[in-house]
């Protein structure tokens, strides 16, 4: 799990995972790893645990928000489209509210 810059790309009838070079908050550099994507949680600090299950057009919008994606071709930009469309459609997605704690971890399966 992350909230750090992460690449996605589908293979076979799912998604992988990987891990960039790219620094978040913590100015740590990510690794050079990637996992099967099983689930995507849409994150949110809150005052209590919780994981709600998100609809795909639901999803979508949150999704394309955090997507790194500078061209400003219009053909791009609907490919972009379809495969945000697709995922959220092939991938569970959930709300994961969180108090930032380590009691959060007890909600990840």
């Amino acid at each position: 799990m992350t909230d750090e810059i992460s690449y996605l790309r589908q293979d076979g009838g799912g998604y992988t995972a990987y891990g960039t070079p790219f620094a978040g908050e913590l100015a740590k550099p990510g690794e050079n790893i990637r996992a099967p994507l099983a689930a995507l949680y849409l994150l949110r600090q809150g005052g209590a645990n919780k994981v709600e299950p998100v609809g795909a057009a639901e999803a979508v919008r949150p999704l394309l928000e955090s997507i790194l994606f500078f061209a400003h071709d219009s053909e791009l930009v609907g490919r972009v489209f379809e495969s945000a469309c697709e995922l959220v459609n092939r991938v569970p997605v959930s709300r994961l509210t969180f108090f930032p704690d380590p009691r959060v971890w007890e909600l990840i399966h």
